[in-house]
């Protein structure tokens, strides 16, 4: 027995063809791949090492004479055993994909009885908007962009975990938690308060007095004011230590993802917001909490499905050249009633037609729920006008 490269050790042709198959396509998922760090890394050397694991097994309890049978499986055995051990050690979401697995063979028990749930229409064929959570296995996700007038509050739920971006103004607090309690929200993930302006964390020491929270994202910088001080208070009441995440830092919601696009620490407040892009499956969304034009010049950012429009639609973000770089198909605008500050404003509006993007407005529809299927989005609002603040 000759120690050859495992599958073409035989004179066999089609054995030699299909090895040759086997080992380009690891190797070529390796090198296409965006990462190669020492898991990666560890992960490519076991699906190359399994052949020859599996062949020199199969010499050792065959009856070969080869006296060197023996030593070559045990040495075999132990390079690969040291790769396995590599590869665990290095792979600190290990955990989380073992979960994620356990989540993927339940949902597919359950597949039948959760998609007649999902697909329930009203008598117009728009989502069911009934606050049941349609929507809690690995498959699909909900975005619910909470009606708190001219202010942020915005829950996504995956895989059976939710995640709140910003909790509205002060005086939204009853509306936010409410909603949360409403709908079964009974802990949350990740809070993230996207920057310390009022209209955006307002509400979130209300939701962590009521419901516990296992993580905190905040933005550079902070503020002088008595909202960011209950903000703080809350989270030091609760034992909560707030972190600000790195850029391009990624952290997953069940099996969907968020990436940090933008964590800026700038003299705006609002040019600090917190960008992410949200990723289920092939679907994608921009969240730009209140980040101007300045941001919107250098993130990197390619064609989203569905853009959560910076600032309110102010006049300070939503460049044409910005959404002509993510090319949404939708456009959420997080916008009140006849409010003073003229929001949404005439040429983010205008952009936004000439793009041909359809708009869904929360001072035309309220509370405002997308679900996204990993393959496509869903809306309960109809599609909005155009139409521009005084």
């Amino acid at each position: 027995m000759k120690n050859y490269i495992a599958g073409f050790r035989s004179n066999n042709s089609k054995k030699k063809k299909k090895s040759f198959l086997y080992y380009s396509i690891i190797t070529a998922l390796f090198v296409l791949g965006n990462s190669k760090n020492i898991s990666d890394i560890s992960l490519f050397l076991l699906l190359l090492m399994t052949p020859s694991l599996i062949c020199n097994f199969k010499a050792f309890i065959k009856k070969i004479k080869n006296k060197k049978k023996k030593e070559i499986f045990i040495r075999t055995l132990i390079a690969y055993l040291i790769v396995v051990v590599t590869f665990v050690v290095t792979t600190p979401n290990l955990k989380e994909v073992i979960i994620d697995s356990q989540l993927l063979s339940e949902a597919l028990s359950k597949y039948n009885e959760v998609i007649s749930n999902i697909n329930k229409r009203d008598e117009q064929g728009n989502l069911n908007d009934n606050n049941d959570d349609l929507v809690s296995n690995v498959y699909e996700a909900q975005l619910h962009f909470i009606d708190t007038g001219n202010s942020d509050a915005i829950l996504i739920r995956q895989g059976g975990e939710a995640l709140l971006i910003d909790g509205g103004d002060n005086d939204d607090e009853d509306t936010v938690v409410s909603y949360l309690k409403d709908i079964g929200v009974k802990e949350l993930k990740y809070v993230i308060a996207t920057h310390p302006d009022a209209d955006h964390i307002g509400g979130l020491d209300a939701v962590i007095n009521s419901i516990p929270v296992e993580n905190v994202y905040v933005s550079n910088g902070d503020a002088n004011t008595k909202t960011y001080r209950d903000f703080i208070n809350a989270m030091a009441n609760k034992n909560l230590n707030p972190s600000v995440p790195l850029l391009g830092a990624e952290f997953y919601l069940g099996t969907s993802k968020f990436k940090v696009l933008s964590a800026a620490n700038l003299k705006d407040t609002n040019d600090n917001s917190i960008v992410l892009e949200y990723t289920n499956g092939n679907d994608k969304v921009l969240l730009m909490g209140d980040a101007g034009k300045n941001i919107e010049r250098i993130i990197d950012v390619d064609d989203v499905d569905l853009i959560k429009v910076g600032h309110h639609g102010s006049n300070t973000s939503t460049s044409l050249n910005f959404i002509k770089k993510a090319n949404p198909q939708y456009a959420i605008i997080t916008v009140g009633k006849n409010n003073r500050y003229g929001h949404p404003n005439k040429e983010t509006m205008e952009t936004l037609k000439n793009e041909n993007i359809e708009v869904h407005r929360s001072d035309e529809c309220g509370h405002i729920l997308v679900k996204s299927t990993g393959n496509g989005l869903v809306t309960n609002c109809d599609a909005g006008s155009y139409s521009y603040g005084r």
